[in-house]
Formats: structure tokens, C-alpha cells, sequence
């Protein structure tokens, strides 16, 4: 087996690309929000419309969704759980 040294490989062409970022432009992705919460906006208009329930109980939802969607249930959850053990005490 040869021994592999770096100066024999600065000769080899390369295999790998770098691949650049995605060009994101501020615009784009401000469309792109407001398009996503459109959407959002939509669904709960069409459900709400089908499906009789209280302004309470669509908030309600909303916030949970919001709360899903941010990824915060877990360090809520862990919130509650270390507030009900010192209440407990």
C-alpha cells in the first residue's frame, strides 16, 4: 500500500462541490411567512365556519398550535411540572 500525502492530493481534482446557501432574499422570505400564516388563517376560517365552537376554545387552540409549532411544549411541560413539585412542599 503507498503511503497517501497531502501534497499527492493537492494535484487530485476535487470530488465534492460546496454547495452555496440558498440565495434568500428578505422579500422572499417575508412572502413566504405571510403566505404560511395566510394558510393558517384559511384553515381555521374554514373549520371554524363548519364546526360551532366558542372564541375560547379557538383560542385556545391557536395558542397550542403556536406553542407546537415554536417547539415550547417540552420546556412548558418541564415549567409546570418543577412549579406543581414546589407547591406541593
Amino acid at each position: 500500500m503507498l503511503p497517501v500525502t497531502t501534497k499527492s492530493l493537492a494535484n487530485q481534482p476535487t470530488l465534492m462541490k460546496n454547495h452555496s446557501r440558498l440565495p434568500l432574499r428578505p422579500w422572499m422570505v417575508l412572502v413566504g411567512v405571510v403566505v404560511l400564516i395566510a394558510g393558517h388563517g384559511i384553515i381555521v376560517y374554514y373549520v371554524s365556519s363548519h364546526v360551532a365552537l366558542s372564541v375560547t376554545v379557538m383560542a385556545g387552540l391557536t395558542l397550542l398550535v403556536v406553542i407546537k409549532h415554536l417547539g415550547l411544549l417540552g420546556p412548558l411541560y418541564a415549567l409546570f411540572r418543577r412549579r406543581s413539585r414546589r407547591n406541593d412542599r
